[in-house]
């Protein structure tokens, strides 16, 4: 209340009336008292009204709210026909023989499989295409996924001569498929790595049509149990985490103070690490089909990294011209699904030693994406998760670098 009290200013109309207390005493009484009554009322009305309405709800056999009494709950002329829920996109051309091949392999309690992408950089027969000082990482992957873990419900869309013949006299019992995607011309001169990455959102988006729920993972990670019996399924994208601590992997607001501004110069924004595209689940739902159609059409017409790509058309969102992938997201916990940074630094105490490390905390996988000795590390986590060693990554640095 900006108003003055000093002499000489007309009192305020509430002040003139100090000499009649008992008046306005009387007065608020008998206002709260019928105030009470009425609001009794209304409440005994509301709650008939709230289980009249509860009980013409119920689940359609998709699962969808149906109404049960016609027009009474949704008028289809309102908000929500101007921009409809999404619906299934039906342009999508799956090849017969990986359809046949996810039908066959997918499991059969949720119908869902593990889609891993290989060519020959990951066999590293010739070094100087492998940036890890040389290892077999598709090798690594698969003695762990597929025969320690057995888990059966894999793909791997091989994508080169090497690669399929090398899984077929290695590997022959491993699900394979042939794709004959080929890289876009866009990505010409981009990092091998990032080549291979491009091709799997036409390849989701064949799986999403065959209503498969997919878990698209890199071969460069360490799976230490069965990642389909932890997750929460719950979101359309259930991602990995390039964070390294619990504010980076699920958000914090960071602030400004703008002087200059003087009492307004505050402000806030939020931060988040992106979702790492090698290792998340994707649901087959309308909004997750979208996303991939407009991540893959991207990556046809623009020199780009892909997860950057990706974590633009989920997390950023719409302004102007610009629409938004709309899909909801989930991020897989960072001490259970870890990167290598978490690992091997920002959480190492939690971990290594390794015969000092509680058992509550053995992670479900973890991913080599922030260290360049990749393989290395991949056989270390190998030998404590799978083969009991319990030391065996504890003299590896917290960086690429010795001493870090």
């Amino acid at each position: 209340d900006h108003r003055s009290t000093g002499a000489g200013v007309m009192r305020a109309p509430r002040d003139r009336h100090r000499d009649r207390p008992d008046r306005v005493c009387v007065a608020i009484l008998l206002g709260v008292i019928v105030g009470a009554l009425a609001a009794t009322y209304q409440q005994r009305s509301w709650a008939g009204a709230g289980r009249e309405v509860v009980s013409t709800i119920g689940f359609g056999e998709s699962g969808g709210c149906a109404d049960r009494t016609g027009d009474a709950m949704m008028d289809p002329g309102g908000a929500l026909a101007l921009s409809p829920e999404p619906s299934m996109p039906t342009d999508v051309s799956v090849d017969p023989k990986l359809r046949e091949l996810v039908l066959k392999t997918r499991s059969k309690d949720r119908g869902e499989v593990m889609l891993g992408l290989a060519n020959g950089v990951m066999i590293c027969r010739n070094t100087k295409i492998c940036w890890w000082d040389g290892g077999n990482i598709l090798e690594s992957f698969l003695e762990v996924t597929w025969r320690r873990l057995g888990v059966r419900n894999l793909i791997l869309a091989v994508l080169d001569d090497e690669t399929e013949t090398y899984m077929a006299k290695h590997w022959p019992d491993v699900p394979t498929f042939r794709s004959d995607l080929k890289i876009p011309d866009a990505q010409e001169g981009t990092h091998p790595a990032n080549k291979v990455s491009t091709l799997k959102y036409d390849l989701l988006r064949q799986f999403i049509a065959t209503g498969t729920g997919v878990l698209i993972t890199d071969l460069d990670l360490v799976y230490v149990s069965n990642p389909f019996e932890n997750l929460h399924r719950d979101a359309d994208i259930e991602g990995q985490t390039d964070g390294f601590s619990r504010d980076w992997a699920h958000g914090k607001f960071g602030g400004i103070d703008d002087k200059t501004m003087g009492w307004g110069g505050g402000g806030l924004y939020a931060q988040v690490f992106t979702i790492n595209v090698g290792c998340m689940y994707v649901r087959p739902t309308a909004r997750s089909a979208m996303l991939m159609a407009r991540v893959a059409h991207r990556m046809a017409t623009e020199q780009a990294w892909d997860q950057q790509v990706f974590n633009e058309e989920c997390m950023f969102p719409a302004h102007g011209e610009q629409t938004t992938g709309l899909v909801s997201i989930r991020i897989l916990d960072y001490l259970k699904f870890a990167n290598s940074k978490t690992f091997f630094r920002s959480e190492r105490n939690r971990f290594i030693p390794g015969d000092k490390s509680a058992k509550s905390d053995t992670p479900i996988m973890i991913h080599m994406n922030y260290h360049p000795d990749k393989h290395k590390r991949m056989l270390c986590l190998i030998a404590r998760y799978h083969d009991g060693k319990l030391n065996a990554c504890d003299e590896f640095p917290g960086g690429s670098e010795p001493g870090t």
